[in-house]
């Protein structure tokens, strides 16, 4: 799972980013820099794994990582072509939010107003997005008129569609679109198309006061947290029993790693399965609303494709008896087919020929 982590100039994208991996969340693997981004990947906690782990004993186990990429100045007059393909090429968009005032760095604005802030990223991606649909759709006319192909005639329909939506100033995720249809864009990778989180970066007098400072922005149905980066930038350099004295001095309650992972997760709607047994135990993400071929894809391919049933156990039945054999002896283990929708915490095994 990829995430770009963006904003305007001055927002705070590079010391958010050196927050957010600062202290990682259960450890963050090294950072890595690729031209002008530099990438993280956060292991994110999870105590059902924990669990399951001391049960199974197995020799591997595989938390679900979140890759944090930096794009400082990716919203600016001149646009790195590079960098923006590489943006479309992530699962979510993290746009950094400036909330804090300061009189050595000024807005490049004149005035600190996030929501303004937030408008103008939504506005410059969709512009970017608009750009790509009016070249393709140029491209096939020209190839259309040479030779007719029902194929790039479905295309066009479904950017015509794309296209109306940018033109009245909406995002694509907010398009109703069929399966087929989405597997034929997917390609262009549309920044409007992606889930959203805002991440809010805030001044140390305004962390108490973070709560009410979101809620614009909940509002508009974003997912979205604060984090005081520079404080939290200087964190990693302090002793474990500093770092909380400094925590609880600041009243920060929840550090940035976290705070942004739990963002992320309800941005893009995920929720959490597991596969278990002696060689591994492993966490997955997919959308909530999926089913069990879903599941069964994330897993493999093939299993996919030669699916029978899934062998499905609720976390709060396996937490009861702690060994799936005690599990399936209680009929508490069930048999699901293809459209079951899988629920956070399932632990589940793939049935196929």
């Amino acid at each position: 799972m990829q995430v770009s982590l963006l904003g305007l100039s001055g927002s705070g994208v590079k010391t958010s980013f050196s927050a957010i991996i600062g202290l990682g969340v259960s450890g963050a693997i090294q950072t890595q820099s690729s031209g002008s981004n530099r990438i993280s990947v956060l292991q994110v906690p999870d105590r059902r794994l924990e669990l399951l782990t001391s049960c199974f004993q197995p020799l591997k186990t595989v938390p679900v990582a979140i890759q944090i990429i930096e794009f400082p100045g990716l919203i600016s007059e001149k646009v790195d072509a590079r960098s923006v393909a590489k943006c479309r090429e992530t699962d979510a968009l993290a746009f950094v939010l400036r909330s804090f005032e300061s009189s050595d760095f000024p807005h490049i604005r004149g005035s600190v107003d996030p929501i303004r802030d937030l408008n103008t990223l939504e506005e410059e991606i969709l512009l970017m997005d608009l750009e790509i649909v009016e070249g393709r759709l140029d491209k096939l006319k020209k190839s259309l008129q040479k030779k007719k192909d029902p194929d790039e005639e479905l295309e066009v329909q479904v950017l015509r569609r794309c296209l109306k939506k940018l033109e009245a100033g909406a995002p694509l995720r907010e398009m109703n679109l069929r399966d087929w249809e989405k597997k034929l864009i997917r390609g262009f990778g549309f920044l409007t198309q992606k889930p959203v989180f805002v991440l809010l970066n805030i001044g140390d007098e305004q962390i108490q006061s973070q709560k009410s400072l979101l809620k614009p922005f909940l509002k508009k149905g974003y997912s979205a947290r604060a984090v005081c980066a520079d404080i939290e930038s200087e964190l990693a350099h302090f002793q474990n029993s500093e770092r909380l004295q400094l925590m609880g001095e600041f009243g920060i309650e929840e550090l940035a790693a976290p705070v942004v992972v739990e963002g992320i997760f309800h941005a893009l709607e995920l929720v959490t399965f597991y596969t278990v047994g002696e060689d591994e135990c492993r966490a997955w993400t997919i959308c909530r609303g999926q089913t069990a071929i879903h599941a069964a894809a994330r897993i493999h391919s093939d299993l996919a494709e030669r699916f029978i049933r899934a062998e499905v156990t609720g976390f709060k039945a396996f937490q009861e008896f702690r060994d799936l054999k005690q599990v399936r002896l209680a009929g508490k283990m069930r048999l699901e087919g293809r459209d079951y929708l899988v629920q956070d915490g399932d632990l589940i095994e793939i049935r196929h020929n």
